[in-house]
């Protein structure tokens, strides 16, 4: 028997991919309606088992390659297919070393790009990459309608081109292998305060002024409360090295104060879900971090924010503020309003499959 259906191919070189795109590759296996195809690199299955348990369980066709292989050789599964999936435009944001992107527009490849981030540059927020945001694919879905400024600095075509379906990004691994393990060594507190930070990587937006207002901030509350385990977390990007020293200090004269590092300490290799669910909060800077702690039922709030999106949220810039909402497990009730702004993410995933089907099953290839 011939299988006459359109074929979706998605590459994941890392776990941003992995986490943004695989929801909806799944989803899409399920329905039946397309035939659909995963690369993956396999330095995320050495490093998390977990990984490679969701793709079996998923019954999705899947092969693995290294990063340069993916980059080099990817152009003959490329070819083979009639759609791409992707949470990285090829020309919004191409990378200096992408040889797929090439292939894929010289292929002349339909792409679906899918959003990763709450608050991404080139969607929500015009950034410092460009004034003029143009995209490759032909269809782009995203979470929410964007804010009224994105008309300032979106390619004149791109509305035209967008579809709203609420959060589509979800967790799918299962336990933290390590999850019980950690538990037990932070038992010993009364509570567990999550703190994740743009610091340092988005120097544009946080000012050295903003850090060292949130260094004495947490410093307080930590010696205030040292009942409470305070763990840091700071964004997977770049970094500067004197913001990475003050934290080192600030960690040795708070021992509750503890780092949740993605290649060292006692968090080692945990995901950001995987630290979320050991967390009692989360404050956060204006992330993908707060919808992932809403969807996961902790109490929420943020810092520094600068979008309208996060009003409903309690604001935690100074001690006072900041000390309530740890101590305040009722700040929880204003996560209903984002919920409702990013909806059912099973309902979100099947109304973004329904796109993928039309776009695919309508375009000729």
């Amino acid at each position: 028997m011939v299988d006459d259906r359109k074929k979706i191919l998605l590459i994941v070189p890392h776990m941003p991919a992995f986490d943004s795109c695989v929801p909806l590759i799944i989803r899409l296996h399920k329905r039946g309606k397309v035939d659909v195809k995963i690369i993956i690199n396999h330095r995320l299955i050495k490093i998390d088992s977990r990984i490679k348990q969701i793709l079996e369980a998923s019954g999705v066709s899947y092969v693995v390659k290294s990063f340069l292989q993916i980059e080099i050789f990817s152009w003959l599964q490329i070819a083979r297919s009639d759609f791409i999936l992707t949470h990285s435009d090829p020309i919004a944001y191409g990378g200096k070393f992408r040889p797929r992107d090439t292939f894929i527009k010289r292929l002349k490849k339909n792409v679906i790009f899918i959003q990763h981030g709450m608050v991404q540059q080139g969607l929500q927020t015009k950034g410092e990459l460009r004034d003029v945001w143009d995209y490759y694919s032909q269809t782009l879905l995203i979470w929410a309608d964007l804010p009224n400024t994105a008309t300032d600095f979106l390619a004149p075509d791109v509305a035209d081109r967008l579809h709203v379906t609420g959060i589509t990004k979800t967790n799918l691994l299962g336990t933290w292998p390590n999850q019980d393990k950690l538990a037990a060594e932070l038992s010993k507190f009364s509570r567990r305060v999550l703190i994740c930070h743009n610091f340092g990587f988005e120097a544009e937006r946080y000012s050295d002024h903003m850090f060292e207002k949130a260094l004495r901030v947490w410093t307080a509350a930590a010696q205030s409360r040292p009942d409470i385990a305070f763990i840091l977390r700071s964004h997977r990007g770049k970094r500067r090295n004197n913001i990475e020293q003050k934290i080192a200090k600030v960690c040795i004269d708070c021992p509750n104060i503890i780092r949740s590092e993605r290649h060292y300490g006692i968090m080692a290799m945990a995901t950001i879900n995987d630290v979320i669910a050991l967390a009692d909060c989360v404050i956060s800077h204006p992330s993908t971090t707060i919808l992932d702690a809403v969807y996961e039922g902790k109490p929420v709030a943020v810092m520094n924010s600068f979008q309208p999106m996060f009003e409903c949220l309690p604001n935690v810039d100074n001690l006072d503020d900041f000390t309530k909402f740890i101590e305040d497990d009722t700040a929880r009730e204003q996560n209903k309003t984002l919920r409702k702004i990013y909806g059912n993410v099973s309902d979100n995933l099947d109304k973004a499959a329904k796109i993928v089907e039309q776009q695919m099953n309508k375009t000729r290839i």
